[in-house]
């Protein structure tokens, strides 16, 4: 309230009509040449593109083909056209918000507008840096608003959308399907990702599905009053949360004070400034930030850490374009995830000093020359067999007086055909090396899959253990017949010992 008052007292919003001739700059007048003549011809192509999308769907009603490949190609020509259209308007658009003007008042109390640099020598200028509004629509040439103060919110609409029901029309459902698919992934990703910092904040349970249902029935009553696709804001919330708010109530008084305001007191919103706005997000956004997630992310796996640094300065780099910060975190947790998927941890197993088996790498133990006890941790699928195939090729391969390899299948909690499959193979590659192949702790979802397989019945139903132990003391004694090995690491502690 302050800072309205203040603004509209001082004059903060600072406003002037023109025609283009008062603009003494040919580049001005030339971008708002090339910008009125971009924007006017986009309204027209769209109208275009709009009677063919409808002649391509008759057509493909009527399954001409030819005229299906007629109309996709016009569509196609004119979406080139659009698009380069909406390109020109964008950097002329851009480059008139970068031109700088200083007002040179004359004697008939009109101004001129000259370049800030180029002010010709001998006149006076009012001492403000002027700058021309433009927006998507074109420009008036004959009533251009000069900028010479701050930027204020302006004039609302008053009162509330008419609530009409959309017609129902099925072709345009199926075409817009695609679009709407994509729209509600990136609002629900953005959403998702709001509320988890939310409920990080405030330590509350995060329901994915409910936000689903509310997203969804937020855009069915929305579509009765035309508006956009609607998602959780991030500066909005975060404004609601540093306010004080709790529960889900909050929204509805604040949709409530919004309604107010609409109905009957936009006029007095028009002096707050921009800036005050900006102000009072930066201020309840910075509240958001927790320095702590990003080291603790950095010490859990360096690159869970590296993951969210890069979304973070994504999403300031492309605000106020959130989708686009989401979605490289999206691509890169992605690719993350199928690298490890392919590549999951494959270890080889001795006897450490609490008499668990551990990974001998880890904890610096020496391996067993006869038997080798190999544990893969995750799930053994298409994507990943033929990795655990090259670690069982290798060991044989290090392993010159190798007898057994134990496959340890604890951690493999699924396997699909493709592993199966594999499992198979390596059998049959195994014995045929003269080496013996077991595996122990296979869980109950895997074994289901090998009985439907008649897996077992290939391995041996003596080659299947429950427990490590129980393959270690079956398979020990006929592994070391004729063994050199003074004590062996599965059985007790063996360090290696450093050169």
């Amino acid at each position: 309230v302050i800072t309205t008052f203040i603004s509209w007292a001082t004059g903060f919003q600072h406003d002037q009509a023109v025609s283009v001739a008062a603009i003494e700059s040919p580049t001005a007048r030339k971008l708002i040449d090339s910008f009125n003549k971009a924007a006017s011809s986009l309204p027209s192509l769209s109208e275009e593109r709009t009677r063919l999308s409808e002649a391509l769907n008759t057509a493909k009603q009527n399954h001409d083909q030819i005229g299906v490949l007629d109309a996709e190609h016009d569509v196609s020509v004119v979406n080139v056209k659009i698009a380069r259209l909406k390109e020109e308007a964008r950097m002329s658009r851009q480059q008139l918000r970068y031109l700088l003007f200083a007002g040179v008042p004359q004697a008939d109390g009109s101004p001129k507008f000259f370049p800030k640099d180029q002010t010709p020598a001998g006149m006076k200028t009012d001492g403000r840096t002027w700058r021309i509004k433009v927006g998507n629509e074109p420009l008036d040439a004959h009533h251009l608003t000069m900028m010479g103060g701050g930027a204020v919110v302006g004039k609302i609409p008053q009162g509330l959308p008419a609530l009409t029901v959309p017609p129902i029309n099925l072709g345009i459902m199926l075409q817009l399907l695609p679009f709407a698919a994509i729209i509600s992934l990136l609002g629900f990703m953005e959403a998702i990702s709001i509320a988890k910092a939310m409920a990080g904040k405030t330590g509350q349970r995060l329901d994915p599905n409910q936000e689903l249902i509310g997203q969804g029935l937020a855009n069915i009553c929305g579509a009765i009053g035309k508006s956009y696709p609607t998602s959780g804001s991030f500066s909005r919330s975060a404004v609601n949360l540093q306010a004080g708010a709790v529960t889900g109530l909050s929204s509805v008084f604040t949709s409530l004070a919004v309604v107010i305001a609409l109905l009957f007191f936009t006029p007095l919103l028009y002096h707050l400034p921009q800036a005050v706005l900006a102000a009072v997000i930066m201020m309840a956004v910075i509240g958001l930030i927790n320095i702590s997630g990003f080291i603790h992310a950095w010490e859990a796996k360096w690159y869970d850490g590296a993951i969210s640094i890069i979304s973070f300065i994504s999403t300031l780099a492309f605000a106020p374009h959130l989708d686009k910060g989401i979605m490289i975190g999206v691509v890169l947790s992605l690719m993350v995830f199928l690298y490890k998927s392919m590549r999951p941890s494959v270890v080889s197993l001795a006897r450490a000093e609490d008499e668990a088996l551990r990974c001998v790498t880890t904890h610096g133990l020496r391996e067993c020359e006869y038997v080798a006890m190999v544990r893969f941790d995750g799930p053994l699928f298409f994507a990943n067999a033929s990795y655990l195939e090259d670690k069982i090729t290798e060991i044989m391969r290090i392993k010159k007086k190798l007898n057994h390899i134990i496959i340890v299948a604890n951690g493999i909690n699924d396997i699909d055909a493709s592993g199966e499959e594999t499992l198979s193979l390596l059998v049959d590659q195994v014995r045929s090396a003269g080496v013996d192949i077991s595996m122990s702790g296979v869980n109950e979802s895997v074994m289901k899959v090998f009985g439907r397989t008649h897996f077992p019945a290939k391995l041996g139903e003596d080659h299947l253990f429950p427990t490590m132990e129980k393959a270690i003391n079956i398979v020990h004694q006929t592994a070391h017949v004729n063994g050199e090995e003074e004590a062996c690491p599965l059985l007790t502690v063996c360090r290696l010992v450093e050169a």
